[in-house]
């Protein structure tokens, strides 16, 4: 295994590794589609994969902003509840609609837990693979995870404030092309590079020198940059840290609140869609 990502012969290879666990992670964003999760879940899954839906399973339901990643105890709990403990290797997927594994992916990391990776190619490709599916859903004996919480991973927006007058932080804007025009304007300085546009036709994403130069090619990034990524509501600017990631850096911070806590304030300074 190297990177943050492993093949669908890799997983089918190892799919009864008693310290695995895989999670399906599929969600779709109306009005773009339509489809159900836990009915896409309940006709046919890979085998033994539990279900995760992060606006469901691992958010904070009493925040005010929809979808927010859920603090140590209740994200612990909801690892616990599907089998996952500190050791285990975690390898989630979705079917490339929207980078929810990458969401996975990055709030495991955010909790101290860095034994996860995501599927290449997802759901989509395991099956075209001819692999097998199944709607049996596991029963796995409850986990032992305990969170650790790594502050350098999780951005708010008083750390992308500080950001605007720093030269040493940079900040990523990982919208797809729809929201970033339904949104309307960017914050400062950002360089847009969306984590899902590094995925290509097939489903797969790019090797370490590929993601490398789009990268560079975008931004110019110098290795002592800190790195901030943000989106609309906090799932694609995840696979902008994937993407990070798989080019050999691993300590983007995401801004969970992203745009809809940022545009939804007054007081914060905003670039106009085609002035940033």
């Amino acid at each position: 295994m190297d990177g943050p990502l492993v093949s669908v012969d890799w997983l089918a290879q190892r799919l009864t590794d008693r310290d695995i666990q895989v999670v399906d992670c599929r969600w779709y964003l109306a009005p773009f589609d339509t489809r159900d999760p836990d009915a896409e879940y309940a006709t046919g899954h890979v085998p033994g994969a539990v279900q995760l839906t992060w606006t469901r399973d691992y958010h904070d339901p009493d925040h005010a902003i929809a979808g927010m990643l859920a603090g140590p105890e209740r994200f612990s709990a909801a690892m616990r509840g599907v089998g996952i403990s500190n050791d285990t290797l975690v390898v989630a997927y979705d079917d490339n609609h929207v980078t929810v594994a990458a969401r996975l992916w990055w709030a495991l990391r955010v909790h101290g837990h860095d034994r996860v990776v995501v599927l290449d190619g997802g759901y989509d490709a395991w099956v075209d693979a001819g692999l097998p599916v199944t709607p049996e859903v596991p029963t796995p004996a409850p986990g032992t995870f305990t969170s650790r919480f790594r502050d350098e991973l999780y951005a708010t927006k008083n750390d992308v404030l500080a950001a605007l007058g720093s030269d040493a932080t940079r900040l990523v804007d990982g919208r797809m092309e729809g929201a970033f025009l339904a949104d309307g304007g960017s914050i400062p300085g950002s360089v847009r590079l969306p984590g899902i546009e590094f995925v290509g036709s097939d489903g797969t994403w790019p090797d370490a020198t590929a993601a490398r130069e789009r990268i560079e090619e975008a931004m110019g990034l110098e290795s002592s940059d800190n790195v901030i990524a943000y989106c609309t509501g906090g799932v694609g600017a995840c696979g902008t840290a994937l993407a990070f990631a798989i080019a050999g850096r691993h300590d983007v911070a995401v801004y969970d609140g992203s745009w809809t806590e940022w545009g939804a304030d007054p007081t914060m300074p905003k670039e106009p869609i085609g002035e940033a």
